[in-house]
């Protein structure tokens, strides 16, 4: 995989959108078998690092994955 894609890859994975399948469950990226440990290590911690970000910067303290999550489940956020 080149460098280019790789940094696509993780720059899309860390966001909490995640793409859904016909019966609405989540599908990882195909790419994202191809990663090695060390880059899955590094995307995991990137995902933590802008899960932070999102809450330090949110007035009630919610991460994008629990909006996405509280939205899921009701629309309540």
């Amino acid at each position: 995989m080149s460098e280019r894609k790789l940094d696509e890859l993780v720059e899309a994975s860390v966001t909490a959108h995640r793409e859904r399948d016909l019966e609405g469950r989540l599908t990882p990226l195909a790419e994202w078998w191809d990663l090695a440990p060390a880059a899955l290590d590094d995307l995991f911690q990137r995902q933590l690092l802008t899960r932070e970000i999102e809450r330090v910067l949110d007035p009630q303290g919610r991460s994008a994955t629990v909006k996405a999550v509280l939205a899921r489940i009701g629309g309540a956020y």
